[in-house]
């Protein structure tokens, strides 16, 4: 028989087999037990005439049941947390990879390298300056806006 600390810990597992298997136990019936598996014990009793041995028998079987559904979780976030370190260490090499492409062409193509970034600065500061004159312009009030005109 588990210890009656290992029952109570696993109340909700218990409370839970307990009203599907024994109807007769109500959910006011185990608040007013607040998790005493002895109590509960003696209810199951009492409502149902089964043995002391069968009801004990019972809650083994509820503590191996929710034994086994920790461990089924355990190796469900086992298995999670490799796939994740996986997809990270694909991450990291293709970031690698794609860090010496970069330096192995601009080495090669340096003036092409300076043009493409100096394009490419060049467009990103007009596409802000537009954001920018165009944030301002929502500002101004329809008056403002009309006289200007």
């Amino acid at each position: 028989m588990a210890t009656k600390q290992e029952l109570s810990g696993k109340w909700k597992s218990i409370s839970g087999a307990v009203k599907e298997k024994y109807g007769e136990v109500t959910d006011n019936d185990l608040k007013r037990i607040e998790g005493d598996v002895e109590k509960l014990a003696g209810l199951i009793q009492q409502k149902t005439g089964e043995s002391r041995e069968k009801v004990e028998a019972f809650f083994e079987e509820c503590c191996e049941s929710a034994d086994s559904t920790m461990g089924q979780v355990a190796e469900m976030a086992s298995g999670a947390g490799e796939t994740i370190r996986e997809g990270y260490d694909q991450a990291v090499e293709q970031t690698r990879q794609g860090y010496e492409s970069s330096v192995q062409s601009i080495s090669q193509h340096p003036l092409a390298s300076v043009g493409v970034a100096l394009g490419v600065g060049l467009v990103f500061g007009m596409m802000m300056g537009i954001s920018i004159g165009a944030q301002r312009e929502r500002e101004l009030s329809w008056h403002e806006r009309w006289s200007r005109q």
